[in-house]
């Protein structure tokens, strides 16, 4: 079995990764489920800009923070984008981003991010945590899996596109870390 990638806090020059980690997998999910002009937008180029904008200006005392997966050759597969939120008490934090590249997916990877993102934001005294995904996402129960229990269903616009999301939240972070790390459970 190869070695598992290590996770770690992404820097500036991951933004050319980033872009793939984010695109692909969108490419990959939702081809044939979301219209086109949703996966079209923004472009690899766009993509690496506006990674380098976040990861160049982001202030760290405003608690989110972003974790990469990176493989021994310096490659990163994955990421997880968190952080506190303010809209949706009793919830202090919130998973904002998590994707695995095709090719790292259903290896515990997923599992890995979110267990760390979530026990990075126990540490910061968040305590509860939810999360976004699309209704027509097929690996949404991933969540479900790990302990998320559904909250509602709300709108998301995506380039335009209404699409249905449905908000899963873990009332404590200490569950999801535990639910994360069961290794019996399927990535």
């Amino acid at each position: 079995m190869p070695t598992l990638p290590t996770i770690r806090d992404a820097v500036y020059a991951d933004a050319n990764d980033l872009a793939d980690v984010v695109i692909e997998p969108n490419i990959a999910t939702f081809r044939g489920l979301v219209p086109d002009r949703c996966l079209d937008d923004p472009t690899k180029e766009e993509s690496i800009a506006n990674w380098q904008r976040f990861l160049g200006e982001r202030d760290p005392a405003d608690g989110d923070f972003l974790l990469v997966a990176e493989t021994g050759r310096g490659r990163v597969v994955g990421c997880a984008l968190a952080g506190p939120q303010h809209d949706e008490p009793p919830y202090q934090a919130e998973l904002f981003v998590l994707n695995i590249l095709p090719a790292y997916q259903r290896l515990g990877l997923g599992r890995r991010l979110v267990a760390r993102a979530a026990a990075r934001l126990a540490a910061a005294g968040m305590p509860s945590m939810l999360v976004r995904v699309l209704s027509v996402n097929p690996n949404r129960a991933f969540y479900e899996r790990i302990g998320a229990r559904f909250i509602r269903e709300e709108p998301y616009d995506w380039n335009d596109v209404i699409l249905a999301a449905s908000v899963y939240g873990w009332p404590s972070t200490a569950d999801l870390i535990g639910a994360a790390n069961d290794t019996h459970a399927a990535a």
